[in-house]
This record gives C-alpha cells, sequence and structure tokens, in this order.
C-alpha cells in the first residue's frame, strides 16, 4: 500500500514514522512538502558560538497521554541523553506573571496564594472557586471560553487568567475560542453534574486513563518520578525534527521537499496527490497540511469538505528574540503575559534563560499579533517594527535600556489556527464527509484535535493506528 503524508512538519513526519513503526501493510511512503526545510513551525537557530534561539515551541509538556507518547517517541529515536527536563519546582516552572497597570504580578502557584488576596484579584482565587458550587449551570453544547469561565469563576478570573492564556498559549481571544475545543471535560462534567469542581470528583472514572504501553517507557517513568513539568531537546526542538527525518530517511520514506499540492483527484478507491512535478496515485493520504491549506487542495474534488475546513480561521505571530549581556531578570520565572484589556501591543514576553541558562546572557523572546495582528501592524508591517516594538516593551516593562547585542525577527503568517466556538463540530462533519465519500484521506496536525507539539504528534499516530 502507498501512503501520501501532504506536510512535513514535526507531525507529518511523525506520521510517516508510525507508518514504518506499526502498520505492517505500508509499502511506499512519500511526504510532500512545500518549502525547503522540514519542520514547520518548530524552527530553532543555533548560532557559530552555540547560543540557541527557538522562534516556534520550546518546550514540551508531560502530562497526560500526548505528553507521555513525546516522550516515548524521543525515548524509541534514541534522544533519552539529550532530554533536558526542568521539574515542577523550578522558578520557571512555578512563577509566572502578567502585565496589568503597568505592573507585572505574579500569579497564585500554591494553596498559599490561593488563599490571599493576590493583585490584580480583588479577592483570594479559592473564593472565586467556590462560587462555582453556587452557580447555575448553562445548557449548551458549546460556549466561548471567557464566557464559561466568567459564568463559573468570576469576571476576574477570566480577565486576568485565562484572556493571557489563551493569548500566550493559542494567540487568540477567548471570547471566540471553544470552551468544548480547548477545556472539553470542564464543560462536559458542568453540563452533567452542575458543577465543574463537584462534577471532576464525581465523574473521576471518566477521566483519562493513563495508556499502560506508555507507561513501559523508561523516559516516561523517569519523567513521572522526577515530578518533571517540561522539557526540550539539547540544541532546541528542531534537534527531534532532524533526529525524526533521519530516522525516515533511513526507513526509506521519500520526502520531497519544495513540492507544492496542488490538488487531489478521486480515482476510484485511490487518491491522485498532484503537484507541479508529478502525479502520487495512492491507496491512503494523511494530510498534515494547515486546514486553509488543504481547503484550497481538494477545493475541486470536494467543495462541502473545502468549505469545512476553510472556515477554520487562522492568526499570525511575530516573534522576536533578544539578548543581552548579563543575568536581568530580578525574578526567576517563565515570563509574563499581557491581558487583552491592556493598551500593550504584545502577547507576553518569555524568560528562556531562566529556564534554560545559556552562560552570561539574559534571551527574551517577545510575541506580538495573533488575532490582534492586523490591526496593532497593519498588513505588512517589516521586521524593523517588530523589533522597534519588542525592544520598547523591554524597556517599558522590564526596565532594560540598553540595546540587546543580538536579534532575531520572524514574522509567522497563519501559524496557529484559532479553535471557534463550534470547532468540534466542524471538524467532526469534515470527517463524516469523509467517510460519507468513502475518501480515503486522513486529517491530522495541528487544526483539528489540539494545537500543541504534543497533540499533534498523538493526532499522526491516531491517523496511523486508529484509521488506517
Amino acid at each position: 500500500m502507498a501512503v501520501a503524508v501532504l506536510g512535513g512538519g514535526v507531525s507529518g513526519l511523525a506520521a510517516a514514522h508510525y507508518l514504518h513503526m506499526g502498520h505492517a501493510q505500508t509499502g511506499r511512503v512519500v511526504v510532500v512538502e512545500a518549502t525547503n526545510r522540514l519542520g514547520g513551525w518548530i524552527n530553532t537557530t543555533t548560532h557559530s558560538d552555540g547560543v540557541v534561539y527557538e522562534h516556534g515551541p520550546r518546550t514540551l509538556r508531560v502530562m497526560g497521554n500526548a505528553g507521555a507518547n513525546t516522550l516515548a517517541l524521543a525515548e524509541s529515536l534514541g534522544l533519552t541523553d539529550r532530554v533536558v527536563a526542568v521539574p515542577y519546582s523550578h522558578p520557571s516552572a512555578r512563577n509566572r506573571m502578567i502585565l496589568v497597570g503597568g505592573k507585572l504580578h505574579m500569579l497564585p502557584n500554591s494553596l498559599k496564594t490561593a488563599l490571599k488576596r493576590t493583585p490584580p484579584f480583588s479577592r483570594p482565587l479559592a473564593l472565586s472557586a467556590l462560587s462555582d458550587l453556587k452557580t447555575k449551570p448553562v445548557l449548551n453544547a458549546d460556549e466561548s471560553l471567557f464566557s464559561f469561565v466568567r459564568r463559573r469563576f468570576g469576571l476576574e478570573v477570566a480577565k486576568y487568567a485565562i484572556d493571557p492564556l489563551a493569548r500566550g498559549v493559542f494567540a487568540g481571544n477567548a471570547r471566540d475560542l471553544s470552551v468544548m475545543s480547548l477545556a472539553k471535560r470542564l464543560h462536559q462534567v458542568e453540563q452533567k453534574h452542575g458543577s465543574v469542581l463537584l462534577g471532576l470528583l464525581k465523574d473521576r472514572k471518566n477521566a483519562e486513563k493513563p495508556d499502560s504501553e506508555l507507561a513501559k517507557s523508561e523516559l516516561v517513568q523517569k519523567a513521572r518520578k522526577e515530578r518533571w513539568a517540561v522539557w526540550s531537546v539539547e540544541g532546541g526542538l528542531e534537534e527531534l525534527v532532524k533526529t525524526l527525518e533521519r530516522r525516515n530517511l533511513e526507513d526509506g520514506v521519500e520526502v520531497r521537499k519544495n513540492t507544492k499540492v496542488k490538488g487531489i483527484v478521486h480515482s476510484g478507491k485511490k487518491l491522485v496527490v498532484q503537484t507541479d512535478d508529478e502525479e502520487l496515485e495512492v491507496e491512503k493520504v494523511i494530510s498534515c497540511l494547515p486546514a486553509n491549506s488543504l481547503s484550497t487542495v481538494v477545493k475541486k474534488m470536494n467543495p462541502d469538505l473545502s468549505r469545512l475546513l476553510g472556515s477554520i480561521p487562522f492568526v499570525t505571530v511575530g516573534v522576536v528574540n533578544l539578548e543581552y549581556t548579563g543575568h536581568l531578570v530580578d525574578k526567576p520565572a517563565f515570563g509574563y503575559l499581557v491581558p487583552s484589556s491592556e493598551p500593550n501591543r504584545v502577547l507576553g514576553v518569555i524568560f528562556d534563560t531562566c529556564t534554560f541558562p545559556q552562560g552570561d546572557r539574559t534571551i527574551f523572546t517577545v510575541m506580538m499579533g495573533g488575532y490582534w495582528f492586523n490591526s496593532i501592524f497593519g498588513d505588512s508591517p517589516t521586521e524593523q517594527d517588530m523589533l522597534d516594538a519588542a525592544t520598547y516593551e523591554i524597556r517599558q516593562t522590564l526596565g532594560i535600556t540598553c540595546d540587546p547585542d543580538r536579534y532575531v525577527v520572524k514574522i509567522l503568517p497563519d501559524c496557529i489556527p484559532q479553535y471557534i466556538v463550534g470547532h468540534l463540530e466542524n471538524v467532526s462533519n469534515s470527517r463524516q464527509l469523509l467517510r460519507d465519500h468513502r475518501l480515503p484521506l486522513v486529517l491530522a496536525g495541528n487544526s483539528y484535535d489540539g494545537v500543541g507539539m504534543n497533540d499533534t504528534i498523538m493526532s499522526s499516530k491516531r491517523a496511523v493506528y486508529d484509521y488506517l
């Protein structure tokens, strides 16, 4: 059986790897990538002196089966000795701040701090949590993340916790993002039991069960024993991509770079993938393309599918890495996020060298734009525009007035899909269309079942084992 994997990001590379690892009927596997590099938005710069900048994802969480799966993958690729772990006790795992009124505020990170009033909150977070117990449920199929949290826990929690979190993780507007897509279990237990807190207690039997096979991984066992919060790889996360690429090539996977998919044609029980260079006739296609790209590719083959996929919005993010001499952070932390209610052009600032020190230097990553990119920066900002905004932010908020010694500016167009209200229904309808028309096309990647790297890798694994 021949399989085409569309997209050479981490999800496409993972899909090709899992095809060879566990699907005995797979013969030829071809990965088709439009650009001259693999890895998608995972992008690491390593300078000549060894200093590393991350322009996309920089760490991976350990929690859940998706987190365990990526750890097990790293172990199977021989990366165990190169994994760099950050335990929950580390300041960058414990300390997270928000910027409100021009001041940085540490978010509560323990039961003790949750029982105290911590600015900008007007009352202890524990009292906000208890408000869930006396709030009546609102029965619905989906609603915005902001609306859900505001109903259950109050405006301040929605405004100062959930809003900046949505900006930091999804570069999105919590007032549009779907609670069913991003906090499905919380919504489900409220709908079933009338309360989030009581529902989580009563519904424990339906919580995600640890995968017994993944638990056998020595790296997973080590991470759980040592209570890792997040991890990365020496040299940056692109090393995971490069290792996946090498393993796939060793396994005989054909990789086509600089090859854009123009269309897909249904031919009997097969699909024909059309590119500028050739037509690939295959029995199965795993698409790890962004939904907006796949929408164009399938437009002639299935206009209804194209319409559904095209309705998933994407946002553009500006990322600026700034490097300074010396240790310039007074309070070690992961960094800070900025609520959308603040008159500020940035989404947040990551204190990179608090998590992974790199000698006598301080490195920040400033994230900008997202849902608000065009309204703030216009249609065609320059790299200088982004640099000026980033350095201004560091001067204003952190008081660092010197110019950076070194910097890299990246503008990442349409890099994060937005799971707006109704997203799960949209994805379900898309997959149902594929089944109804008996199209041997499987949807994977970050457009559907989670935007995080762990989720995208898991989606590729499921595409191989559940659908093929």
